[in-house]
């Protein structure tokens, strides 16, 4: 019985490291993960022993670890979540997805751009980001999750640089607000695409549409 013990005290202590640990390595006091294959990498969560970010914080388009360099491809789930102290972050060109709950309440967050080369929104990816006065959706972007961009308080314009709404995989409450209150926000939309977007779900966001 007491070598029975001894030997799951040790598979403990060898497991707690790893489940502690949430990502691979950090640079520039960016955190990371990469696939399974080590083809590339994507910002992660801090996992336990981490704090929370602050200040402006630019993600490079590819990173060195070990000798070995990775495109920076994703900005996985939770990665900036919960930094109230975040107040920019700079996105690359290399980044295809913004994963689930990816700025979720970063309140100070007052600057954040979208690139072009974006195709996914993740659910709940900017929930609470009440800092955000505006944000431009690439034409690029083919999938929006529930909440995208729940409870963000002062986001009062949007552009949208896709031409047909309806070719969007969205999810519910994309602009929600619990007030429900839309007046004085804005969604600007590329020239001929105003009454799609009038007949489509996001127009009970917004208080007016018109073309950019």
């Amino acid at each position: 019985m007491k070598h029975y013990i001894k030997i799951s005290l040790l598979l403990l202590a060898i497991m707690l490291p790893l489940t502690a640990m949430a990502y691979d390595f950090v640079v520039g006091g960016v955190y990371y993960n990469t696939d399974l294959w080590g083809d590339y990498a994507y910002v992660t969560d801090q996992g336990e022993d981490g704090g929370h970010y602050t200040g402006l914080v630019t993600v490079p388009e590819s990173v060195t670890n070990d000798d070995t360099t990775y495109p920076v491809t994703k900005i996985g789930a939770y990665a900036f979540a919960e930094s109230t102290g975040l107040t920019g972050v700079s996105i690359p060109n290399s980044v295809t997805d913004i994963d689930d709950h990816a700025f979720e309440n970063c309140s100070s967050m007052a600057e954040v751009v979208i690139p072009p080369t974006v195709t996914t929104i993740g659910a709940r990816a900017f929930v609470g980001c009440t800092g955000l006065t505006s944000i431009e959706i690439p034409e690029g972007v083919t999938a929006i999750g529930i909440w995208a961009f729940l409870n963000c308080d002062n986001l009062k314009n949007v552009y949208t640089h896709i031409s047909d709404p309806s070719a969007i995989d969205c999810g519910g409450f994309l602009f929600s607000l619990d007030s429900e209150e839309y007046s004085g926000r804005t969604l600007h939309v590329p020239a001929g695409c105003v009454n799609a977007y009038k007949e489509s779900d996001w127009s009970k966001y917004f208080d007016s549409i018109v073309e950019m």
